[in-house]
């Protein structure tokens, strides 16, 4: 046998092995759960590709003694980098970072002033909890996503088909726990009407905070259709209501602007 031809031999049993245990070690997707996620993502881009967005929003935040009134904007580029920058009517701003440039990371600034970085273990759910076009529903080609459909229910006093998604990470064990997404699809357009995700103590990542995004009021804008009213719960309380003003799309959002440090 040539030289060549035991490289051939070899790099196919290599590269047959690895298939194998990959097959092994990761679940597999479930057909209908990814042909509910290729439509819903369809619904929402209709056919544009999207690097990045941009979006003016009328925000109250809630956190505090008092919901506070502001106006901010709400930045993404690909699925794992996000800012929301936003100035309370009181005074102070908020501002929330994700990124993944040296693995998932994230940081947030309060009114106040004080600042501090997520814990790791928060930032495996979606980066991009505001905008359902770059959610985990469109990480289709990434090998690490396991999608699969849990049947219709009743979310939220509405009718929904309920598809999970999380994330599979050689080595890491809580990858799965950590990053599951539950999205609840309208029956009838399969665009998400929420999503549902736990939050976690920042020291103790099995300490679970049951968090949602809800979406809706959605309006075909520059050729993609997006929810105009966005809330954010946590534990159950509001903790966010957003109002969109305008969007723009694939304006070439640097990466400097998800910058942590």
């Amino acid at each position: 046998m040539s030289c060549r031809s035991r490289f051939v031999s070899i790099t196919f049993l290599v590269f047959a092995c690895s298939s194998s245990l990959l097959s092994q070690t990761n679940p597999s997707s479930d057909p209908s759960a990814v042909a509910m996620a290729i439509r819903s993502h369809a619904a929402m881009t209709q056919g544009t590709a999207i690097s990045d967005v941009s979006l003016t929003a009328n925000i109250t935040w809630i956190a505090g003694p008092e919901p506070e009134a502001g106006a901010g904007d709400l930045l993404a580029k690909g699925s794992s980098e996000s800012r929301i920058d936003f100035s309370l009517n009181g005074g102070g701003k908020r501002t929330e970072i994700r990124n993944s440039f040296h693995g998932p990371m994230g940081k947030w600034i309060n009114p106040d002033g004080k600042s501090g970085k997520y814990a790791l273990h928060n930032c495996w759910t979606d980066a991009v909890w505001f905008f359902p076009a770059l959610s985990s529903l469109a990480s289709l080609a990434d090998p690490r996503f396991v999608f699969s459909y849990i049947g219709e229910e009743r979310w939220n006093g509405l009718s929904s088909k309920h598809v999970r998604i999380y994330q599979v990470q050689q080595g890491f064990n809580e990858a799965q726990h950590l990053s599951t997404m539950d999205f609840y699809l309208d029956p009838t357009s399969l665009l998400p009407l929420g999503v549902a995700y736990k939050t976690h103590s920042d020291s103790n990542m099995n300490v679970d905070i049951s968090s949602e995004v809800r979406f809706d009021d959605y309006r075909l804008t520059n050729g993609v259709l997006l929810p105009f009213h966005i809330q954010r719960l946590q534990g159950g309380a509001l903790l966010m209501d957003i109002a969109v003003t305008g969007a723009h799309f694939n304006t070439g959002v640097p990466n400097e602007t998800f910058d942590t440090n």
